[in-house]
Protein backbone atom coordinates (compact mmCIF):
# COMPACT_ATOMS: atom_id res chain seq x y z
CA UNK A 1 0.00 0.00 0.00
CA UNK A 2 2.80 2.45 0.87
CA UNK A 3 5.31 1.24 -1.75
CA UNK A 4 4.60 4.03 -4.21
CA UNK A 5 4.37 6.79 -1.64
CA UNK A 6 7.06 9.46 -2.04
CA UNK A 7 9.73 9.70 0.61
CA UNK A 8 9.57 12.62 3.05
CA UNK A 9 12.81 14.62 3.00
CA UNK A 10 13.57 17.73 4.98
CA UNK A 11 13.02 20.80 2.80
CA UNK A 12 10.98 18.95 0.18
CA UNK A 13 7.76 20.86 0.82
CA UNK A 14 4.22 19.57 0.53
CA UNK A 15 3.47 16.95 -2.12
CA UNK A 16 0.05 18.52 -2.56
CA UNK A 17 1.66 21.62 -4.06
CA UNK A 18 0.43 21.53 -7.67
CA UNK A 19 3.33 23.66 -8.93
CA UNK A 20 5.98 21.17 -7.80
CA UNK A 21 8.00 19.54 -10.58
CA UNK A 22 7.27 15.86 -11.16
CA UNK A 23 9.66 13.14 -12.24
CA UNK A 24 9.16 12.50 -15.96
CA UNK A 25 9.56 8.74 -15.41
CA UNK A 26 7.37 8.02 -12.36
CA UNK A 27 5.38 11.28 -11.97
CA UNK A 28 6.37 11.59 -8.30
CA UNK A 29 6.88 15.14 -6.96
CA UNK A 30 10.51 16.18 -6.72
CA UNK A 31 12.55 18.25 -4.28
CA UNK A 32 14.36 21.20 -5.82
CA UNK A 33 18.12 20.92 -5.36
CA UNK A 34 20.75 23.60 -5.58
CA UNK A 35 23.24 23.72 -8.45
CA UNK A 36 26.12 23.09 -6.00
CA UNK A 37 24.50 19.79 -4.97
CA UNK A 38 24.09 18.64 -8.58
CA UNK A 39 27.67 19.69 -9.35
CA UNK A 40 29.07 17.59 -6.50
CA UNK A 41 26.81 14.52 -6.74
CA UNK A 42 26.57 13.88 -10.49
CA UNK A 43 29.65 12.09 -11.87
CA UNK A 44 32.08 14.52 -13.45
CA UNK A 45 31.81 12.95 -16.93
CA UNK A 46 28.00 13.37 -16.81
CA UNK A 47 27.82 16.95 -15.50
CA UNK A 48 25.36 19.12 -17.38
CA UNK A 49 26.36 22.53 -18.69
CA UNK A 50 23.38 24.13 -16.93
CA UNK A 51 23.26 23.16 -13.24
CA UNK A 52 20.10 25.08 -12.31
CA UNK A 53 16.58 23.71 -12.45
CA UNK A 54 17.10 20.19 -11.12
CA UNK A 55 14.94 18.22 -8.74
CA UNK A 56 15.52 15.04 -6.73
CA UNK A 57 13.00 12.31 -7.54
CA UNK A 58 11.42 11.35 -4.21
CA UNK A 59 10.22 7.90 -5.26
CA UNK A 60 12.12 5.05 -3.65
CA UNK A 61 11.06 2.80 -6.54
CA UNK A 62 12.32 4.99 -9.40
CA UNK A 63 15.93 4.83 -10.63
CA UNK A 64 15.89 8.55 -11.49
CA UNK A 65 17.93 10.62 -9.02
CA UNK A 66 17.79 14.09 -10.61
CA UNK A 67 15.56 15.45 -13.34
CA UNK A 68 15.46 18.83 -15.03
CA UNK A 69 17.15 19.72 -18.33
CA UNK A 70 18.44 16.13 -18.31
CA UNK A 71 17.69 12.98 -16.34
CA UNK A 72 20.33 11.42 -14.10
CA UNK A 73 19.86 7.92 -12.73
CA UNK A 74 21.47 5.96 -9.93
CA UNK A 75 24.43 5.03 -12.16
CA UNK A 76 25.08 8.68 -13.01
CA UNK A 77 25.82 9.84 -9.46
CA UNK A 78 28.83 9.43 -7.16
CA UNK A 79 26.93 8.28 -4.07
CA UNK A 80 24.20 5.84 -3.21
CA UNK A 81 20.88 7.56 -2.55
CA UNK A 82 19.77 6.29 0.86
CA UNK A 83 16.05 5.95 0.19
CA UNK A 84 16.57 4.31 -3.21
CA UNK A 85 18.72 1.49 -1.81
CA UNK A 86 17.68 -1.80 -0.21
CA UNK A 87 21.09 -3.46 0.18
CA UNK A 88 23.97 -2.45 2.44
CA UNK A 89 25.77 -0.16 2.70
CA UNK A 90 22.86 2.26 3.00
CA UNK A 91 24.09 5.79 3.74
CA UNK A 92 22.61 7.62 6.72
CA UNK A 93 25.06 10.50 7.09
CA UNK A 94 27.01 11.51 3.99
CA UNK A 95 29.24 14.03 5.77
CA UNK A 96 30.64 11.48 8.22
CA UNK A 97 30.26 8.35 6.03
CA UNK A 98 27.91 6.65 8.50
CA UNK A 99 25.74 3.80 7.26
CA UNK A 100 22.56 2.23 8.58
CA UNK A 101 24.61 -0.83 9.55
CA UNK A 102 27.01 1.33 11.61
CA UNK A 103 24.12 2.64 13.66
CA UNK A 104 22.51 -0.79 14.08
CA UNK A 105 25.87 -2.18 15.28
CA UNK A 106 26.22 0.56 17.89
CA UNK A 107 22.69 -0.03 19.19
CA UNK A 108 22.07 -3.77 18.85
CA UNK A 109 25.52 -5.38 18.89
CA UNK A 110 27.75 -3.16 21.00
CA UNK A 111 24.94 -1.69 23.12
CA UNK A 112 26.73 1.63 23.47
CA UNK A 113 23.97 3.88 22.13
CA UNK A 114 20.60 4.50 23.73
CA UNK A 115 19.53 7.74 22.04
CA UNK A 116 20.40 10.17 19.23
CA UNK A 117 23.06 11.92 21.36
CA UNK A 118 24.86 8.60 21.90
CA UNK A 119 24.65 7.79 18.19
CA UNK A 120 26.09 11.20 17.31
CA UNK A 121 28.88 10.78 19.88
CA UNK A 122 29.88 7.28 18.75
CA UNK A 123 29.39 7.56 14.98
CA UNK A 124 29.52 11.28 14.20
CA UNK A 125 26.21 10.97 12.34
CA UNK A 126 24.31 14.23 11.89
CA UNK A 127 27.24 16.33 13.10
CA UNK A 128 28.75 17.32 9.74
CA UNK A 129 28.22 20.52 7.84
CA UNK A 130 28.70 19.39 4.23
CA UNK A 131 25.16 18.24 3.35
CA UNK A 132 24.88 20.72 0.47
CA UNK A 133 27.72 19.01 -1.38
CA UNK A 134 27.68 15.42 -0.06
CA UNK A 135 24.01 14.54 0.44
CA UNK A 136 22.01 13.99 -2.78
CA UNK A 137 19.10 15.90 -1.24
CA UNK A 138 21.39 18.82 -0.44
CA UNK A 139 20.01 18.95 3.11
Amino acid sequence: MFMNMPVTICGAGSIEDATVARCPVCNTPGKKVRPKTVENIVKEAMLPIVLEGYHLCLSKNCDVVYFGHQIFGKNDVRVRVWFKEAEHPIPVCYCKNVTEKDIVNHIAIWGCCKDIKDIQKHTGANTGKECLTKNPAGT
